[in-house]
Formats: C-alpha cells, structure tokens, sequence
C-alpha cells in the first residue's frame, strides 16, 4: 500500500472513531438529576397539618378551619352536597363547628406521598359529639379521607376533604 493511501485509511479510520464517540455521545443523553426522595419528611409535614388542624376545629373558629383549604379545594361532607371553593365550604364547616357543645378529633391512619412529592393522601377516623334535640348527647365515630397537594409557595393544603360516619343510617321520621 502506497503511503498516501495508508494516510487515506488512517485519516479514514479516525474520523469513523470519531464519528462514532460522537454518535455515542449523541445517542446517550444525559441523565436526569435524581431529586432526593423526601416521602418521609412530607409525611411528617402532613401529620402535624393534620395535628394543627384538629387543633384549629377544636376552637370552633371557622376562619381558623378554612386555612387548611386550598382555594380551588371539595369538600364532600356527609348527607350534604359537595361544596367547592373556600366561599361554598364555609357554610358546612359553619354548621359542623356550630353544633351545640361540639367535640371533634380526628387522627390518621395512614398517610401516602407521592414520589413526585406533590400530593398526598390521609385516612383515619374520627370521633364527635354535640348536644341534639332536647338535650340528649348524640356521637358518632366514623373514617375520612384528605388529598393534599403542594402548593406553588412549597406548603400543602388539603384539596379535597370527606368524612362519612361509621354508624347506621337512621330512617327518616
């Protein structure tokens, strides 16, 4: 082989190694940053929400109930229409939090983040009692449901709010 033809191959063979790291290179895009998982840490954010939360009910304030609202949120209260929109909300949180001698709790059993770490979920069960008609004691036990979503500021509010009772429904008179 002639030695121009040898620096013909050689210069050849270069730009194909070349052409192919690039290819490599082109082919193979860059990964992603993994963001850290924080499920734990927002779980624990959630918990002492809802631990506020109940606290806030419990003053039977209903400025102090709606903060954990997002404006867009749904409740879903039992035997009621779904009410959505802080505004449309007050009226059933009004009428909880205005039964005579009210006690209510709530705890959680179980709460879920998302991996994306941008919603969650809370169920557990809850516990009132109120002064009914003539004065007896009515109570009721019974399990709720709260989505949560991370707001654009990085808090959570709760988006969507139900609790339905554990006992028998009792036959209109």
């Amino acid at each position: 082989m002639a030695k121009s033809q040898c620096s013909t191959v050689v210069s050849v063979a270069s730009l194909l190694a070349f052409l192919l790291v690039l290819t490599a290179i082109g082919c193979n895009p860059a990964q992603p940053p993994v963001s850290p998982d924080t499920r734990a840490a927002e779980e624990a954010n959630i918990r002492k929400l809802d631990a506020d939360w109940v606290r806030a009910a419990q003053t039977k304030q209903v400025d102090a109930w709606l903060v954990f609202y997002a404006d867009d949120a749904v409740v879903l209260p039992p035997n009621d229409k779904a009410a959505s929109g802080k505004e449309s909300i007050r009226k059933p949180v009004a009428d909880l939090l205005g039964l005579p001698e009210l006690s209510i709790s709530w705890q959680p059993n179980k709460v879920e983040v998302a991996r994306s770490g941008d919603l969650a979920y809370l169920y557990g069960t809850y516990d009132l009692s109120f002064k009914g008609p003539g004065g007896k004691i009515v109570s009721d036990t019974g399990k709720n449901l709260e989505i949560w979503k991370k707001q654009s500021d990085g808090s959570w509010k709760c988006i969507v709010d139900t609790w339905n009772s554990d006992l028998p429904a009792t036959p209109a008179q």
